[in-house]
């Protein structure tokens, strides 16, 4: 048997495609400022070089053209999950609308697209494990979806890290929202800081990825976690959703694969042999 969450709570599936534009979309407004307007073109100067920035201002102006003909006649899609629950979890964000473009970070961030419901309660319940004794971590937690699900796991507790203040405070307000019935975690929270720097709790883990982050960031990641299992022996699960850098964990050499999809990657650090296949996650004793 594998993790069960409260019935019917976060249940609801919502789109999740990948977009291949991301650097220069036509912001809105109220984020046109000259400072806002100049650190988003330097953004995407160097995370794209000369000919893609080239590409992306051709695109980006042929875009917004046909933004100008549509306007008017497009209504917002509402998103399922959030209709449901109260909450705002919806939605894209570049890193270039939020409040971290000045960041030197942020060139190695992704920008924020909420996770299917769906596929994150799938990814979970293929963990047989006791919940108990894991504290799950959502590294890029943006707005909180992956918390509120989570949260309806008993895990010891839930926690999200992400370096957008923005998105961090509309994370707490979603948590707010979280009915009492569809929490079983022991805690349930979101933290405002730098995913490098963030002081690991002294548990056993199971860590969320939706390709939050490039490298070096995300071999920074990998390294800490890597570092935390060999000093103090904790077990550590790393769920990675859209997997574009999974050598970051395999050059570690602390973890192996259990399971893969062609969207998801499941990774776990050697406690035994035992632990060499996806059937055998359950904890003994």
């Amino acid at each position: 048997m594998g993790l069960e969450a409260s019935p019917g709570c976060f249940a609801l599936s919502s789109i999740s495609t990948a977009a291949i534009i991301e650097a220069l979309e036509i912001p809105d407004r109220k984020r046109r400022s000259p400072a806002r307007r100049f650190a988003q073109l330097r953004y995407a100067w160097d995370r794209h070089g000369l000919i893609g920035f080239v590409w992306l201002v051709a695109y980006n102006i042929a875009h917004h053209i046909r933004s100008l003909k549509q306007r008017g006649q497009v209504t917002r899609q509402v998103d399922p999950f959030d209709q449901k629950y109260g909450t705002e979890t919806g939605g894209y964000r570049d890193i270039r609308s939020l409040d971290v473009i000045t960041l030197p970070a942020a060139r190695y961030a992704g920008r924020y697209e909420p996770s299917s419901a769906e596929l994150v309660r799938s990814e979970l319940e293929k963990l047989q494990i006791d919940p108990e004794r894991f504290t799950f971590i959502d590294f890029g937690s943006g707005k909180g979806r992956v918390l509120l699900i989570a949260a309806g796991f008993p895990f010891k507790e839930v926690v999200g890290v992400e370096f957008s203040r923005e998105l961090h405070e509309i994370a707490k307000q979603n948590i707010a929202q979280i009915p009492p019935e569809c929490c079983r975690a022991g805690a349930l929270r979101s933290i405002h800081g730098d995913a490098t720097a963030f002081e690991l709790p002294k548990s056993d883990l199971v860590c969320y990825f939706y390709n939050p982050f490039d490298p070096p960031v995300i071999t920074a990641v990998a390294d800490h976690l890597a570092a935390h299992h060999q000093d103090f022996g904790y077990r550590i699960i790393i769920i990675y959703v859209d997997p574009r850098h999974r050598e970051a964990f395999e050059r570690t050499q602390k973890f192996v694969a259990l399971d893969e999809t062609p969207a998801t990657l499941i990774l776990t650090t050697v406690q035994g042999p035992a632990d060499q296949t996806i059937g055998s996650l359950e904890e003994s004793g």
